[in-house]
């Protein structure tokens, strides 16, 4: 049961520099040591992807305030009928290495190479897609997570979504637990061969009826 209340509101191109920070930290909380550099460039880099991002027109990214409108967090959700990816703005290469460092750049290169090898949630109508779903660090331990899942899949059902997915990476156990509590099943694993080489992580399933 969430122990806070949480609101979320559409993101805008004035929120690009919060989810950057929020994107920042969900890159360190799931998959340590990807995202290196210096924070003030991880920052710079994950916001220009964002701008690009929101001026390209994606929905379903949202902000997550407090009671005291405080931002606490973030979530995202894809429809059917949304595109599934968005191409990476020009100049992001020479923008990753000026802000990481060559070999930062080619590590976080290599680690969205291995993450992509388990491919996109294909999505039938009716369904939705959960993802970068994160606490701000600062407010973890709080219910965050659970209040604002609650409220990610009532904008779902409001969208006249009855089925949600989302991926877990499999290390990231505090997150696992919380969807399971939630009601997610797990209903796919990657392969022993994409886990060798790739991300380990589960596909899970809720029905929101």
């Amino acid at each position: 049961m969430a122990t806070e209340t949480v609101t979320l509101r559409p993101a805008t191109s004035a929120d690009a520099g919060t989810l950057a920070e929020l994107v920042v930290q969900l890159f360190h909380a799931e998959m340590p040591g990807v995202l290196r550099g210096p924070r003030n460039g991880q920052v710079r880099l994950i916001r220009h992807l964002v701008e690009h991002e929101l001026a390209s027109g994606v929905r379903g990214r949202f902000i997550a305030l407090d009671a005291g409108g405080a931002v606490v967090g973030s979530a995202s959700i894809r429809l059917h009928s949304d595109a599934s990816t968005v191409n990476l703005p020009p100049g992001t290469l020479t923008l990753a290495i000026r802000c990481l460092g060559p070999l930062n750049t080619l590590i976080l290169i290599g680690n969205m190479l291995r993450a992509a090898l388990v491919g996109e949630t294909r999505l039938r109508p009716g369904e939705c897609y959960i993802y970068s779903v994160v606490v701000a660090e600062d407010q973890r331990g709080r219910g965050i997570g659970d209040a604002i899942m609650q409220q990610i899949e009532a904008q779902a059902r409001c969208l006249g979504v009855s089925v949600a997915y989302l991926r877990v990476i499999s290390s990231n156990q505090p997150a696992r637990r919380l969807y399971l509590r939630r009601g997610y099943q797990i209903v796919a694993r990657t392969s022993r061969f994409v886990g060798r080489i790739g991300i380990p992580s589960e596909l899970m399933r809720k029905d929101l009826r």
